[in-house]
């Protein structure tokens, strides 16, 4: 799924937000200027009850209802709405006035007005209405004055105020998703110029970025870049590193089986024929572990990427096997290769080909330095919190003194098998670093040959 502009995003997202803000703003807003109309409109409702109760008093034979023009004049200048009143004992008589309009809902206190809203003949309207008290045995019932009035004129009042506020309010609003819109452009101008910093790169140039001037929410994105950057000049580091390694090691090889051929191909002694070709066969043979060797090399770099498909892997199950693999090898060359290992699997999180490489080249390594009639042997076990591989020969062993430089890309030591690569060691040292773990070499316990010892982390138990 495509992903779309930010900017656009959160466009589309303020605006919807503060559009439903808007309206329940709007909704509060209208509650707000009917209340407002109607206590100013109420006044007026609540004089002319009180101007109409006033005049209205009992005598010993009626109830006498003297309605003032001036009650019911505040509502006629001007006005487009229609006055309704009536005047009725409670419980039901009417006095004067108009009949059936809306009672009051409960029981309003005495001398108390209150206002409500109702419908007379379909219309809207507002009432006023007054509980007034005759104080005469003749007339125990209180009499209920009632005034109402069409809301047209409310109405009006209330469009006109609540238009007028929510006109500020929206115009505030776009205002304020006018500047949001800005500061987000702004915001996001460090990361375009970092984009267009990146385009205009040279190809080549891999140095890291300048995240000193874009802003910290942004700092984790270059930082990541950076990494990446590092990650990758590594790599090609690694490519160049290898190319320039690869050159240099089978150029010599390479032209000795060119020179070798061409002997062969000058000869016509078939036993000389036959001689040089063995010969030939001897050095392509060099040849081809040399190129296995530097691709193991070019394998076993962490930075290569070969650190995945990472899975539970049980060294002395795996050291077992590699050791059945090379008993032929041993055979032939009169060595007696054993393996000792716990009854439980050992177990690391690492990479089993990479791990069997590892294991292998340490066995190869004793075998090719442990005369006839030597002895290797193998161990896996469980030490101080990781799994220990030691390949353990009685050989002549490595000086102390060159024990850190036999990691080294094809460093041989002095008077030592010179059909040697010097690739073993340095394999074995990168497959190790990239497991997280710790390779040294010691003296056999013995006391004569060398013992190459593995530490790697144990996999942790799933909790």
């Amino acid at each position: 799924m495509k992903a779309g502009s930010l900017k656009r995003h959160q466009s589309l997202w303020l605006v919807g937000m503060l559009s439903l803000l808007l309206l329940v703003d709007a909704w509060f807003s209208y509650g707000d200027a009917q209340q407002t109309a109607n206590h100013a409109y109420d006044r007026s409702l609540s004089a002319s009850v009180r101007g109409i109760a006033e005049r209205v008093y009992a005598t010993e034979d009626e109830i006498v209802v003297d309605v003032p023009y001036s009650a019911l004049e505040l509502f006629e200048a001007g006005s487009a709405d229609r006055i309704y009143y009536n005047v009725q004992v409670r419980g039901g008589r009417l006095i004067t006035g108009y009949e059936q309009l809306p009672l009051p809902p409960g029981e309003p206190e005495y001398n108390k007005p209150v206002f409500y809203d109702g419908l007379y003949k379909g219309e809207p309207l507002r009432l006023g209405a007054l509980v007034k008290p005759l104080y005469r045995p003749e007339f125990p019932h209180p009499v209920m004055i009632i005034v109402a009035e069409t809301t047209n004129a409310r109405q009006d009042v209330v469009q006109r105020l609540f238009l007028r506020e929510f006109a500020r309010k929206a115009l505030v609003m776009v205002a304020a998703l006018g500047i949001v819109l800005l500061a987000t452009i702004t915001a996001l101008r460090p990361i375009d110029q970092l984009g267009q910093t990146i385009r205009q790169r040279p190809e080549d140039d891999l140095t890291p970025l300048d995240g000193r001037h874009v802003p910290a929410e942004v700092q984790p994105l270059v930082q990541a870049i950076n990494h990446h950057l590092d990650r990758i000049s590594r790599m090609l580091e690694a490519r160049r590193r290898f190319i320039t390694d690869a050159a240099h090691q089978l150029r010599t090889p390479l032209a000795v089986l060119k020179t070798q051929a061409e002997y062969a191909l000058r000869q016509d002694d078939p036993a000389e024929t036959r001689h040089a070709l063995g010969a030939l066969h001897r050095s392509l043979g060099h040849a081809t572990r040399l190129t296995n060797q530097l691709l193991s090399l070019s394998r076993a770099e962490a930075v290569n990427g070969m650190m995945v498909g990472l899975s539970s892997v049980d060294m002395n199950a795996l050291a077992r096997e590699v050791v059945i693999d090379l008993l032929v090898l041993a055979g032939e060359r009169g060595i007696d290769l054993g393996f000792e290992g716990d009854t439980r699997p050992c177990r690391v999180h690492g990479q089993p080909l990479l791990l069997r490489e590892m294991i292998s080249n340490l066995v190869d390594n004793a075998l090719r330095y442990t005369p006839a009639g030597g002895m290797v042997t193998v161990s896996v076990d469980t030490w101080s919190g990781h799994q220990r591989l030691r390949v353990m020969d009685n050989g002549p062993g490595i000086p102390p003194e060159d024990r850190a430089s036999v990691f080294q890309r094809f460093y041989r030591l002095p008077g030592h098998n010179p059909a040697g690569s010097g690739l073993g060691l340095a394999i074995v040292r990168e497959i190790v670093l990239s497991h997280q773990g710790e390779i040294e070499l010691h003296t056999a316990p013995e006391g004569q040959g060398l013992e190459a010892r593995v530490l790697l982390p144990m996999e942790e138990s799933p909790s």
